[in-house]
């Protein structure tokens, strides 16, 4: 099971605890989104970071200074392209099929294998948005200075 399968279960798995079982639905398809979304720009915050530790600011006020001029067109591509990642982990992992598949294979394993399942997933998704808060952070303060 991948780590984005190990999502929608997680998703799954709290609610199981809590019986609430009914009302699993896409929690995990939203966790893949969102964790995508968090990898991506903190891999972009990584290209702004690693030029302005290496004395050429330059590349990024060039890239940020072309954004800022396109202000408007640079601020909706951003969101139509984040928007399309969500979207495109909707495609892959969102219809019934595969959460079915998903969570049928998660329920086959023992309960200490959904546990550690279940935590590798919320490791995961805990640790792509936290990088990106920490990356955020760092980028603030080095613009700041």
């Amino acid at each position: 099971m991948n780590i984005f399968k190990s999502l929608i279960c997680l998703d799954y798995y709290n609610l199981r605890l809590q019986n609430r079982v009914r009302e699993t639905k896409k929690g995990g398809v939203h966790r893949i989104g969102i964790a995508w979304i968090c990898n991506i720009l903190s891999a972009l915050g990584a290209y702004f970071i690693y030029f302005k530790l290496h004395n050429q600011p330059d590349v990024v006020y060039d890239t940020l200074f072309q954004l800022h001029y396109y202000e408007i067109a640079g601020r909706i591509s951003m969101i139509v392209i984040l928007s399309i990642i969500y979207l495109i982990a909707f495609t892959i992992y969102g219809d019934k099929e595969t959460f079915e598949q998903s969570i049928m294979e998660f329920l086959k394993k023992t309960p200490e294998q959904q546990e550690k399942i279940a935590n590798r997933a919320s490791r995961y998704f805990n640790f792509s948005v936290l990088l990106f808060l920490t990356i955020t952070g760092v980028i603030i303060y080095l613009f700041k200075l």
